[in-house]
């Protein structure tokens, strides 16, 4: 799926999409995605811990549930040797659903909200 098409699916369904890490799930108040440049020259696997690109299409997302930060240390890499894929998920209609399979790459919490900063790695798109 090329990026424009992507960026208005997402654009389009903001308010439903939740966050799934493990069993647990959680509503994302604010999506956002886009694509930044790696500041590499070809493409090249980083610390023998996951592949980096030129491009990556990178997600913010939003969620007002500080609750969730307990279950971000599982999933990010440095306290672990790999990173754990979290599912970004959303009904797009009556009879499909999008998954995003991201990984953490940051986040930043205040007493309100946690932004989190997610790599993606895979679009799915099913048919119920």
């Amino acid at each position: 799926m090329n990026e424009k098409d992507l960026q208005k699916i997402v654009e389009k369904n903001s308010s439903k999409f939740s966050i799934l890490i493990g069993e647990n799930s959680f509503e994302i108040s604010k999506i956002k995605i886009f694509q930044t440049n790696n500041p590499i020259t070809e493409p090249t696997t980083r610390g023998g811990a996951y592949f980096a690109e030129l491009k990556e299409s990178k997600i913010e997302a939003t969620i007002l549930d500080t609750s969730i930060t307990k279950y971000l240390s599982k999933a990010m890499l440095g306290p672990n040797k790999v990173f754990l894929d979290i599912i970004l998920e959303s009904r797009i209609s009556d009879e499909q659903k999008i998954s995003l399979v991201v990984n953490l790459t940051n986040s930043i919490q205040n007493s309100s909200k946690i932004v989190l900063y997610l790599t993606l790695k895979d679009v799915i798109i099913e048919s119920q």
